[in-house]
């Protein structure tokens, strides 16, 4: 097949979506409106009267004259632009603080020293080197002190 995708959209394809497009639209002319209005009630079933009650009643349906008026406090157009643009400026004001050349990682310790310096620290209060070790060995004992419960019966 020679064909190009242009001419195919010329003259097959066209025909193709209008006959799709008509037969979607037929068949949403052909249901009626009320497919089940003449449908038969089981008579045998528990809510046969209940349903035939509804059946017959007449009821209201909503019109378009019935959908309530806008709310006065929803925010409008304008209101939305300026915060959507207030978030924008927001986000610009943070990149430009935390940009790469805004702030360093030098001089760590003298930032530790201050940093202690504001709170109530002790150096004792921090854990010896070895703790790691002793924390391992102390859970080693105790697993091997440990006894297995019995096997369910």
């Amino acid at each position: 097949m020679n064909r190009t995708t242009h001419s195919f959209w010329r003259t097959s394809g066209r025909l193709l979506i209008s006959a799709a497009g008509v037969m979607a639209l037929a068949a949403c002319v052909s249901v009626p409106n009320e497919p089940y209005a003449n449908a038969a009630v089981d008579q045998n079933s528990a809510a046969s009267a209940q349903v035939a009650a509804q059946a017959a009643q007449s009821t209201q349906f909503p019109t378009f004259a019935s959908i309530p008026q806008a709310p006065g406090d929803v925010r409008s157009a304008e209101g939305w632009n300026i915060a959507v643009t207030a978030v924008d400026a927001d986000r610009a004001r943070l990149l430009a603080e935390t940009a790469p050349g805004t702030f360093s990682l030098t001089d760590t310790e003298g930032f530790a020293a201050a940093v202690r310096s504001t709170i109530a620290y002790d150096p004792a209060d921090v854990p010896p080197a070895d703790q790691a070790a002793r924390s391992a060995a102390w859970a080693k004992q105790m697993r091997e002190r440990a006894t297995p419960p019995p096997r369910p019966r």
